[in-house]
């Protein structure tokens, strides 16, 4: 009984601090914006963080379950408007702050840049990115995770990124991005640092996307996830990433649709074939799929959803797996204040099946 309410414990935490900053939460009436006597200028900042309570079974058979009640995300967001072509984003982040460690300990890792994008516009059909980027091998891989519909992105997302010796799906690169037809195409195309190898020798790393906007485009660098029933989107897009012999394709959709005066069904699918052959043995050939869909209910600010996610390796060394997530949201101030709860199941070949509970309170200005 005692371990029970131990393992209880932080859900009965993290639901009271939901529950008095639900009661006592109020639209934001503006954003924390200063700009220049001429107005030619502008600094606006925010901040997001999510304190996570969480609680998985271990894959060892002999042990019990994990508990964790940490910091999933805090950012420092900032955006400069140096003239009406020029502007520069950044953020920070310290990601899993407080978490437990398989040894005992907790991750206190300082706080690092994980975003910082120098944007020069010389029309909106040709813009030029450079920095610290974001890439966008789907349609999840180039979201805010200030909007995501689920408590987190998909578990094989940003899959590339140790191999790659990126950061989250981040590189240090330059890409060309622009909006034609009516912003109803979208392109992208760069070149990164990608993985350098002994004395910097390795060609660059080369990426692109292209996506079609059958109606609400999206013209902003990051993706947005569920609009909770107020944007209309429908996009298709593709995408590809190369260095050497690594390669990586992908296909996505994406549909926000409000329905019935003021719900929303939001729905997006990821598929992904990567293969870092000889030139990134770490990251071997498979197909990697994410499937969620979410419906708002606006009367009552719900959102259930559900996640499917599968990992499939072409080798039969690799064991496969596959998640399935079901949640639940409440937004009781939007994107800006809400409460998450998700179960998810974990099936890998050949290894015991594990349950994964998590909920995440957000609070988020920008």
């Amino acid at each position: 009984m005692a371990s029970r309410s131990r393992g209880s414990s932080w859900v009965t935490v993290l639901l009271a601090a939901a529950f008095v900053a639900g009661i006592t939460a109020r639209p934001a009436s503006a954003q924390l914006q200063f700009s220049s006597a001429d107005g030619k200028q502008s600094f606006k900042i925010g901040i997001l963080g999510q304190l996570q309570a969480e609680k998985i079974d271990n894959a060892d058979l002999k042990e019990d379950t994990s508990n964790n009640l940490f910091l999933r995300r805090l950012r420092l967001l900032g955006n400069f408007k140096l003239s009406d072509d020029l502007t520069v984003y950044f953020d920070t982040d310290v990601p899993n702050l407080g978490k437990g460690n398989p040894d005992g300990t907790k991750n206190n890792a300082d706080i690092f840049i994980q975003d910082f994008i120098v944007t020069y516009a010389f029309s909106k059909a040709f813009q030029l990115d450079g920095g610290m980027l974001l890439m966008a091998q789907s349609y999840n891989h180039n979201q805010s995770a200030a909007t995501l519909m689920a408590v987190d992105f998909g578990p094989y997302t940003f899959i590339e990124s140790v191999p790659t010796t990126s950061r989250t799906g981040r590189d240090y690169g330059v890409q060309a991005r622009g909006y034609l037809g009516d912003d109803h195409l979208e392109y992208r195309a760069g070149v990164f640092q990608g993985l350098r190898g002994v004395n910097n020798t390795n060609s660059f790393r080369y990426a692109g996307r292209l996506a079609y906007y059958v109606f609400g485009p999206e013209t902003t660098y990051f993706y947005r996830g569920t609009s909770l029933g107020k944007t209309q989107t429908l996009s298709i897009g593709g995408s590809f990433d190369r260095q050497q012999d690594y390669k990586s394709y992908g296909a996505d959709l994406f549909w926000d649709q409000p329905v019935a005066g003021g719900d929303g069904l939001t729905v997006q699918a990821d598929y992904q074939k990567v293969d870092g052959d000889v030139f990134i043995p770490a990251l071997p050939k498979q197909t990697n799929t994410m499937i969620e869909v979410g419906y708002y209910l606006h009367a009552i600010h719900l959102q259930p959803y559900v996640q499917f996610a599968r990992q499939d390796f072409d080798a039969v060394t690799r064991p496969d797996e596959k998640r399935t997530q079901g949640g639940l949201a409440y937004y009781f101030n939007g994107h800006n204040s809400n409460l998450k709860f998700a179960v998810t199941k974990i099936d890998k070949d050949g290894a015991k099946k594990r349950n994964q509970v998590q909920l995440q309170y957000q609070v988020f200005a920008f």
